[in-house]
């Protein structure tokens, strides 16, 4: 757009020109001296730009031109760039010189010299705007330095100053981490000379830097990255000395655990979880002990079913947890049961709550006080090939009992029939069962006789009166796994399962 401008005002020029004619035949004495024309009254150059104009003149000459002389004036003095005494138009000469320009130019001079020998004069001012350098970054501090062993650490502020002499564009700023970089925000500015910087960044764990980049007005960039120097500790090692804490509802329980930390140990906090809820129950502080054994005691309730571990070196967020399981005033045990195939083999098909251990069909008809004993049966189904498994009942459910046959008798022999309960508990959580939670999910489901069940099921149960284990009582059992097939008879199974019994009170 400046060059077309510039070349509307140089038409301008030689149109303002009264005289054009080139014929030099018949000088007349009385001509004028040459007239020199620069389109502008300063040409403007800038250094830091690759697209500055050149030196533009026409000279008009009434007697015709003999030479033309131009001249560079520096801070250094005027020397000679150029003379042309060979005309196209002696009469119009346009002039367009690329100059290379410098720092210390001041001015482009003219000089033209007609037939007649007049000498006419021209000076075209040259303002230069020298070469301006990048925009300078300082960081203060120099480095940022985050140590976690420091018995206070404070994070250090992030400051910068940047100086622009071109003025600045625009700033960006990004956080560098072992991560990559994100962005922190950036400013457009207006030829600000000068932006300052001063902010809070919790720099962390992984962070490396903290880039800064700086444009001016030229586009030239200058990148700076301040080093952030975040020295860690490791976090302190708990070792939890039991995966499994099986005690009764207000009894000191102990929690062993040992401790090591690097930074030292400042506090052990302990709490129950109860149906998800964490209740504190325990907070012990230390005075930075390195390596620790520590046993302390607590009490627990029916409901709780972990514990939860807390151990801090005085560093926030700096913390390591564990959890331990816990049954508390309650019976959990793992069993092995067979199908009715297996009713007086190892590792038999019958039940005992009481017992927690399964009996053979001659153990469970011997006696009145060992049908009482008889809870659950196991039992393998086929119909037309397709094998289901079920909980039964002692009682003659389905007529099956003829089917648990022994070396002096069958099952169909009870002298007692415990009345056992079953509920299929679709949504309830086995890991975190307590007596309330076992309770509230039992009271809402429809019980029988018989429960249909596959690996993975949970079955909650309710004892019978005459049950041994005592009349009443509620538990859940939950289907581990299922045999293949024995041999050849696909109904001889062995079921793996787990009792969860809340201990009768």
């Amino acid at each position: 757009m400046i060059r077309k401008i510039y070349t509307l005002l140089m038409l301008g020029l030689c149109l303002g020109f009264a005289a054009c004619s080139d014929d030099n035949d018949g000088l007349d004495p009385n001509s004028a001296a040459p007239v020199i024309k620069f389109p502008m009254e300063q040409l403007d150059v800038d250094l830091n730009k690759v697209d500055n104009l050149p030196v533009v003149a026409v000279i008009k000459s009434q007697a015709g031109l003999q030479s033309v002389t131009m001249k560079l004036q520096t801070v250094e003095g005027v020397t000679e760039y150029k003379t042309v005494t060979e005309f196209f138009n002696p009469n119009s000469y346009s002039l367009s010189e690329n100059l290379e320009y410098n720092a210390n130019y001041e001015a482009f001079i003219i000089e033209a010299t007609d037939k007649l020998n007049h000498v006419t004069s021209g000076t075209l001012p040259i303002a230069v705007t020298d070469v301006m350098a990048r925009p300078v970054i300082t960081f203060d501090p120099e480095e940022i330095i985050y140590d976690e062993m420091d018995e206070n650490p404070v994070m250090p502020r992030t400051t910068f100053k940047i100086v622009s002499e071109a003025g600045l564009k625009k700033v960006e700023r990004f956080l560098v981490s072992v991560d990559g970089q994100t962005s922190k925000g950036g400013d457009v500015l207006n030829g600000d000379k000068i932006f300052e910087y001063d902010e809070l960044i919790e720099y962390k764990e992984g962070d490396k830097g903290f880039k800064v980049k700086a444009e001016d007005i030229y586009g030239n960039i200058t990148i700076s990255t301040l080093q952030v120097s975040y020295k860690t500790v490791p976090v302190p090692v708990l070792t939890l000395g039991k995966e499994l804490i099986t005690t009764d509802e207000g009894v000191d329980t102990e929690v062993p655990m040992h401790i090591e930390s690097v930074r030292g140990i400042r506090e052990v906090v302990i709490y129950r979880i109860e149906k998800g809820i964490e209740t504190e129950i325990l907070r012990k502080g230390f005075s930075g002990d390195k390596n620790l054994d520590y046993n302390p005691k607590v009490q627990l309730t029916e409901e709780t079913s972990q514990i939860k571990i807390v151990v801090s070196d005085g560093r926030e967020g700096k913390d390591v947890n564990g959890t331990v399981k816990t049954y508390v005033s309650m019976e959990v045990v793992d069993l092995q049961v067979g199908s009715q195939k297996m009713a007086n083999a190892e590792p038999f098909a019958l039940i005992s709550l009481k017992d927690m251990k399964t009996y053979s069909v001659d153990e469970a008809i011997v006696s009145e006080e060992s049908a009482k004993n008889i809870d659950i049966k196991f039992y393998a189904a086929s119909n037309s090939g397709v094998i289901t498994f079920r909980l039964y009942s002692p009682e003659n459910v389905d007529g099956k009992n003829g089917e648990y046959a022994g070396s002096t008798g069958k099952l169909t022999a009870l002298k007692k029939m415990n009345m056992t309960r079953f509920a299929k508990l679709s949504n309830f959580d086995y890991e975190q069962a307590t007596r309330s939670s076992i309770e509230e999910e039992f009271g809402k489901a429809t019980t029988a006789a018989r429960a249909d069940v596959n690996v993975g099921d949970i079955i909650g149960f309710k004892t019978g009166g005459s049950s041994s284990a005592g009349g009443g009582r509620i538990g859940v059992i939950k289907i581990v796994d299922i045999s293949d097939k024995m041999g050849t008879d696909a109904t001889k199974r062995i079921a793996t399962v787990e009792i969860k019994f809340p201990k009768q009170k």
